[in-house]
């Protein structure tokens, strides 16, 4: 393009445009450091039904090997709902004191 068409000028006038905003850019937040209601929600559940399922899938695969069943599913299903809850309850508190100040 020459320097007398006007979509030039119009496009080098962008283009300047567009350096200026990105190098005015406000920082991101770090991740860990803001959360969204939903976000939360779905990690805490993932680790509540992981926790059960690797119990329960543990002690089912135990009791086709020792042929107890269902006495090792049943122990290892309860065992993996605890340490669920226990993990949501962990990293729910971390999460709380990770929360950035002056948000709810």
């Amino acid at each position: 393009m020459s320097e007398d068409d006007p979509d030039g000028r119009r496009l080098a006038d962008l283009e300047e445009r567009l350096k200026k905003a990105r190098g005015q850019r406000t920082e991101q937040p770090r991740p860990g450091e803001h959360y969204s209601q939903l976000g939360i929600a779905f990690r805490l559940l993932s680790e509540l039904i992981a926790a059960v399922l690797v119990g329960g899938g543990v002690g089912w695969a135990l009791d086709q090997v020792l042929g107890t069943s269902p006495l090792l599913l049943i122990l290892l299903f309860l065992t993996g709902m605890v340490a669920g809850v226990i993990t949501v309850v962990r990293t729910a508190r971390q999460m709380e004191n990770n929360r950035p100040s002056g948000k709810p």
